[in-house]
């Protein structure tokens, strides 16, 4: 199709959309409020997501060492485990710190450690895994490589937090997956019966355009190019009346975040491309093209 003819089709779609006020505010208003169960949607697994991403960054393999380890050991150790691929970080925790860290975390209850005539705490290693190697299996191997080394006494990574993790997780994302396939075809389903009243109100002009011998790409083009600028402005809408349910809630939810400016582009984007799809399906259905 040459440049001219696209800029004939999108000035004839705009035209339409102009002759048909009441029909397209119509259209725009329902897509609006179907598209805001999407962009709700998209709101809660953007934030859940974030919250098991931060969850993941909290898991930390902690390599108990034996006691009296010269420290030669110790450093060698420390070099040894900062080579190796899946580690991000290395902190060493003398057994001093450890039990610093221990009174702290005790409070008002500290003074139930002055019985104590020696340290019992072990020094440590706190070491952070890369981000790909977060998961319950690498974690594992992980650990297991660790207890062989001759300076480790016991290596702790909460097995029990990080199997449920592992679980919720996976579970997350299959019910997330099933319910954005259903949500994104109920989408395409409405407005793809939206789009059948701005057909209907115009099927004389599509069978004079058809009898002259206009092709299917001629006809149907405008009807894409309108049903993606009416989802586009809709989309807008629904982020409007997503944010001011956002502000709402703020207040019952402050750890909940708004979709970052790449997510809302993408959601747009999302946006019009559903509504070329649900043009193109409601005029092949009802028009058979």
């Amino acid at each position: 199709m040459k440049g001219h003819q696209i800029l004939y089709l999108v000035s004839e779609a705009f035209n339409t959309l102009g002759r048909h006020k009441a029909v397209t505010f119509l259209s725009i208003v329902i897509m609006s409020l179907t598209l805001l169960v999407l962009a709700v949607f998209l709101l809660a697994t953007d934030n859940v997501l974030t919250f098991l991403d931060r969850a993941r960054r909290e898991m930390t393999v902690f390599v108990y060492l034996k006691d009296d380890v010269p420290p030669r050991t110790l450093e060698e150790e420390y070099k040894r485990l900062l080579k190796m691929g899946e580690v991000e970080t290395v902190v060493f925790i003398s057994k001093e710190q450890a039990m610093a860290e221990f009174r702290e975390e005790l409070g008002d209850e500290r003074s139930i450690l002055e019985v104590l005539e020696t340290n019992p705490l072990p020094a440590s290693f706190r070491v952070t895994l890369k981000n790909e190697y977060r998961k319950k299996e690498s974690i594992e191997r992980f650990a297991g490589a660790m207890r062989g080394a001759p300076a480790v006494e016991e290596v702790s990574y909460g097995k029990e937090f990080i199997e449920q993790f592992s679980t919720v997780s996976r579970g997350f994302l299959y019910v997330d997956l099933v319910l954005g396939v259903i949500v994104i075809l109920s989408s395409i389903f409405i407005i793809s019966n939206t789009v059948r009243l701005t057909i209907l109100s115009r099927q004389k002009s599509i069978e004079v355009l058809k009898l002259v011998g206009a092709t299917n790409r001629f006809i149907t083009m405008p009807f894409m190019i309108e049903g993606a600028f009416q989802a586009g402005v809709a989309s807008l809408v629904s982020l409007g009346l997503l944010f001011g349910i956002y502000a709402l809630t703020k207040g019952l939810l402050p750890d909940l975040a708004f979709l970052r400016p790449g997510k809302i582009a993408l959601y747009v984007v999302i946006c019009i491309l559903l509504g070329s799809i649900g043009s193109l399906a409601s005029l092949r259905r009802h028009l058979k093209l």
